[in-house]
């Protein structure tokens, strides 16, 4: 079963800066997406669980999603709008931080602390290099 994170109304004075992108890189499938993130952090074969699906106006905003790890996700991105959207969504959220490297149309998730409490053991600063991309932390 999939968790969901529904959009919440967003104020003034909680909302984040958008995240930059003229030159970030962009992938055309989640294949794509998946190979390269699997090249730098070597994904688990099998990882246990569903992602989290990002909700906007009772849609999935996310065109693909796939684990890398047991708390940590590819979000695949049809259009702009969708990637922005998930990122206030996460970036609103009062559930902890959210560690997170993105490109033109995928992000990376790692949901380890607010899922257990702890910090990360997951390096995923070393996509923001390898896949010139932008690290990162959202939400409170």
């Amino acid at each position: 079963m999939a968790a969901f994170l529904v959009a919440v109304p967003v104020t003034g004075c909680g909302a984040k800066e958008q995240p930059g992108g003229e030159n970030l890189q962009g992938f055309s499938s989640m294949d794509e997406a998946y190979t390269a993130v699997n090249d730098v952090l070597g994904c688990e074969a099998d990882p246990v669980g569903d992602p989290i699906v990002p909700m906007g106006d009772g849609i999935r905003l996310a065109s693909a999603q796939k684990l890398c790890f047991e708390k940590v996700q590819i979000d695949l991105f049809a259009d702009e709008k969708a990637f922005r959207e998930t990122y206030q969504i996460l970036s609103d959220s009062n559930q902890g931080k959210i560690h997170l490297v993105h490109g033109k149309n995928w992000m990376v998730v790692d949901f380890t602390e607010i899922a257990t409490g702890q910090p990360s053991t997951r390096d995923i600063e070393r996509l923001v290099k390898e896949l010139n991309g932008e690290y990162v932390i959202v939400g409170t």
